[in-house]
């Protein structure tokens, strides 16, 4: 019996040993192991700190951006507004020539050839800013006029402009005010409406 307890005690110690070698192999690559771990974590967080400086770099750019943007809109809106006034100086000069001359003269066609081409000057000078009559000779437009008045008129064709009221303008394609229009309209159709 002696003989098995003694075969026992050096398979255990073999085992043993066994366990051990395998265990300090296995400690030496888990302490490998952590030293990459710690290695790539290192990476890691020195790409985070370049990602975060970047992050704030561009988030500065970015409102450095958005207050140039700002503040070029607001000159460009003072730059529009100002080439404007000094447009109609020119055109209240006129005027004011034109008032001087009416109390000097009493030639009532030089002064109404003078008004003319003041306003000639103020309509020339809204065209080269956008701005541009609506035309009333093509018909209502609900779109363009605004009928203030309808007439019951066997002579005009429907929906014909009659009178232009007021003066409807465009600016690009883009109704400002519609024209104030009286607009025809046949008897029948008068009858139904009231």
């Amino acid at each position: 019996m002696e003989e098995k307890e003694k075969i026992k005690k050096e398979e255990r110690e073999e085992v043993e040993e066994v366990s051990l070698e395998e265990c300090i192999k296995e400690n030496e690559t888990l302490k490998k192991e952590i030293e990459q771990l710690k290695e790539k974590l290192h990476k890691t967080e020195e790409a985070a700190k370049k990602l975060s400086v970047l992050y704030q770099s561009l988030q500065k750019e970015f409102e450095d951006y958005k207050d140039r943007m700002r503040r070029e809109k607001e000159e460009a809106r003072e730059e529009g507004a100002l080439r404007l006034a000094k447009g109609f100086m020119e055109i209240i000069d006129n005027f004011e020539k034109a008032l001087e001359s009416a109390q000097k003269t009493t030639d009532i066609n030089a002064l109404m050839k003078g008004i003319q081409m003041i306003h000639y000057q103020l309509f020339r000078f809204l065209q080269e800013h956008g701005i541009e009559k609506i035309e009333t000779s093509t018909g209502f437009n609900p779109m363009e006029h605004e009928a203030v008045e309808t007439v019951i008129s066997k002579e005009h064709a429907p929906n014909e402009i009659i009178k232009v009221i007021q003066t409807g303008y465009k600016y690009k394609g883009r109704t400002i005010r519609p024209a104030k229009v009286i607009v025809a309209v046949p008897p029948e159709e008068r009858e139904e409406i009231t």
